[in-house]
């Protein structure tokens, strides 16, 4: 009897299907967030950026224009990684710094938002090198993404994508990061601070109704390329604060008992979701500085300085790897920059 193996299609096809089903069926349930892009939702995503209640954005590109002199003398870096690039414009301010030809490895999930970004670098900066990545960065690292040309490099993981994380993916991607990046290399992170949580919920609830029909997308999105059956007319938008975990939590919940279709091979499934229940699509987690110095020191890095915008509602935090420290508990780091820390 004739046998053939699998092919990568069939089995890529095998994984989203358990990926979609393990996080329908979990508690809560939740859509694979690598899964909700396209590119209809990227173009979106730029638009809600835009937008009056989403401040993250506008403090960010603040706070790279008025510190990417500083940020590039003192990491001597004439090589930029940005994780979740995206447009590519948080690169702009830094790349402008950098001695020519500097060399940009822009990565992220949207195969179409890397053919802009390339294309967008060629016209406004035709010095630099661009390499772009398509890749999922929280998944293990293709070979791409690891420097071996000589040189300080600056890995970026900007627009409070951070907090997209769940702590234990915080974790895993940071260890990474330290593995990965060599004793001159440096990071740095855009850091979304805990303040009044009406505001950080409105930021996720913008009057256009932009950010509602991103989400709602991601239905259309799921239904389209991977054959489930999820009633487009059947969930609304759901934004809530969770204080425990001191972040916004952002899905869809169900307006009616609901049975969706997983397909898969060799069995398809059906998940029943209840009236009421709510699908998280994404968290937003919201840091005191504190509390993200301690997640750096545990992963291996030092902080070298945290640049807070005036309404301490956001902040850059530049770090490097801590050279030959064990990970664990970690050490006071210098007075001068321990002082920034409070609240």
């Amino acid at each position: 009897m004739l046998t053939t193996d699998p092919s990568p299609h069939q089995d890529e096809q095998a994984g989203t299907c358990a990926e979609l089903v393990a996080g329908l069926r979990s508690t809560p349930p939740h859509l694979p967030y690598g899964l909700l892009w396209d590119e209809h939702n990227t173009a979106l995503y730029d638009r809600i950026r835009e937008q009056p209640e989403y401040y993250l954005n506008r403090l960010e590109m603040q706070l790279l224009r008025s510190h990417a002199p500083d940020i590039i003398a003192t990491t001597g870096a004439r090589m930029l990684l940005e994780l979740g690039a995206g447009t590519g414009e948080k690169a702009l301010p830094l790349l402008a710094h950098m001695n020519s030809p500097a060399r940009y490895t822009p990565v992220d999930i949207s195969n179409s938002a890397m053919s802009r970004l390339a294309a967008r670098l060629c016209a406004t900066s035709p010095d630099t090198v661009v390499r772009p990545v398509v890749a999922d960065f929280t998944r293990p690292w293709p070979p791409a993404l690891r420097s071996t040309e000589p040189g300080p490099l600056l890995a970026t993981f900007l627009g409070s994508t951070l907090g997209n994380l769940l702590p234990t993916e915080r974790r895993t991607l940071l260890e990474r990061l330290a593995a990965a990046l060599r004793p001159h290399d440096t990071l740095l992170l855009g850091v979304p601070l805990l303040h009044d949580p009406d505001t950080m919920v409105a930021a996720y609830r913008d009057a256009a109704g932009l950010m509602e029909a991103f989400y709602l997308h991601c239905l259309h999105i799921l239904n389209r390329d991977h054959g489930t059956d999820f009633d487009l007319g059947g969930f609304a938008h759901h934004v809530t604060w969770a204080a425990r975990e001191s972040r916004v939590e952002i899905g869809l919940r169900a307006l009616s008992d609901q049975r969706v279709l997983v397909p898969g091979r060799p069995t398809s499934h059906r998940v029943d979701l209840a009236c009421g229940s709510v699908v998280r699509a994404v968290v937003a987690a919201r840091f005191t500085a504190r509390q993200l110095q301690g997640e750096l020191s545990e992963s291996g890095f030092e902080t070298v300085h945290l640049l807070q915008e005036p309404s301490d509602r956001y902040a850059l935090l530049l770090a490097r790897r801590r050279e030959g420290c064990p990970r664990g508990p970690y050490a006071v780091v210098r007075e001068e920059t321990a002082s920034r820390f409070q609240g």
